[in-house]
C-alpha cells in the first residue's frame, strides 16, 4: 500500500496542480471536491495513464461534517494516509458594510469551519500513526487589508492561526502543520473577479483606490507554483518545518 495524501478542491485550479504534482512524486492521491461530475473534473484530463492507479477521485461537499467524518474514517481504514491538503475554498467579493449574515455562514463553513474539521481528524490519525503533514492553501490576504476582501480576507487569517495552534499540539507526535499563502494566481477563482479574459492590470502594477501594492516580480503566480510550496512542505525535506507559512505572492505583500 502506498503513501496517500488526501487533497480537498482537487478538480481545477490550484488543487489539481497539488495532486498532479504529487501523483508525479509517486504518492496516491485522493482528490475531494463537490462538483459532482468527476468526467468534468479538470484534473482528470491531465493524469497520464501511468498514475491513473494512483489516483482515486471521491465527490463530497467539505461542508456536510457529519458526512466528512465518516469519509475521512473510511479512507484511514483502506489508505496509509500520511498527510491532507486543505485548498477547497470560496471567494466573495463584498464590502463589509453590505456582507450578509448568509456570505458570512458559508464563507466560514467553507474557508475556516471546513478545514478545520478535516485537519482534526486527520490529525487525530496521523497522531496516532507517529508521523505525517498538514499543509493548508490560505491566501495573503490574511496579513494585510484589503477593500472588498475583509469576508474572504478574515476567514483566512483565522484559518491561519488555527494551523499554528494545531501544528503546536501535535508536533511531538511527529506531526507538522504548515500553511502555503498564495497571492494573485491564474486560476478561475480568480478569473471570475475579470471583466474580461485579460487581468486588469492593476493586480500587477498596483491601484491606490484599492490600497494594493502590485506584484513586484511582475507576474501573476501559475498554480503549479503554489503546488511547489506545498509539496515540499509535505516532503522530508521540509521533516523540521512546522508551524510556518509560507506566502507565495512574487512579493506583493512586501514580505510582511
Amino acid at each position: 500500500m502506498g503513501s496517500t495524501i488526501v487533497v480537498t478542491g482537487a478538480a481545477r485550479g490550484i488543487g489539481a496542480a497539488i495532486a498532479l504534482k504529487l501523483l508525479e512524486q509517486d504518492f496516491d492521491v485522493i482528490g475531494i471536491d463537490i462538483e459532482p461530475d468527476k468526467n468534468q473534473w479538470e484534473v482528470k484530463q491531465k493524469i497520464t495513464e501511468q498514475h491513473q492507479h494512483r489516483w482515486h477521485a471521491m465527490v463530497q461537499d467539505i461542508t456536510e461534517f457529519s458526512q466528512i467524518q465518516k469519509l475521512i474514517q473510511h479512507i484511514v481504514q483502506h489508505h496509509h494516509v500520511v498527510g491532507l491538503v486543505n485548498v477547497a475554498g470560496i471567494l466573495k467579493m463584498t464590502s463589509l458594510l453590505e456582507a450578509t449574515l448568509e456570505d458570512w455562514q458559508s464563507s466560514i463553513a467553507v474557508n475556516l469551519q471546513a478545514p478545520i474539521v478535516l485537519s482534526q481528524y486527520v490529525a487525530q490519525h496521523l497522531v496516532q500513526q507517529g508521523g505525517g503533514s498538514i499543509v493548508t492553501v490560505s491566501s495573503n490576504s490574511a496579513r494585510m487589508a484589503r477593500t472588498q476582501l475583509g469576508l474572504y480576507a478574515t476567514t483566512k487569517a483565522a484559518l491561519s492561526h488555527f494551523c499554528r495552534n494545531l501544528g503546536l499540539e501535535v508536533a511531538p507526535f511527529n506531526v507538522r502543520v504548515n500553511v502555503v499563502s498564495p497571492g494573485s494566481t491564474l486560476t478561475q477563482m480568480q478569473k471570475q473577479l475579470w471583466t474580461d479574459e485579460h487581468p486588469p492590470a492593476s493586480i500587477v502594477d498596483g491601484d491606490l483606490v484599492q490600497f494594493r501594492t502590485g506584484i513586484p516580480l511582475k507576474r501573476m503566480a501559475q498554480a503549479e507554483d503554489i503546488a511547489h510550496a506545498v509539496v515540499f512542505l509535505l516532503s522530508e525535506q521540509a521533516s523540521q518545518i512546522t508551524m510556518q507559512e509560507i506566502v507565495v505572492d512574487g512579493g506583493a505583500t512586501l514580505g510582511v
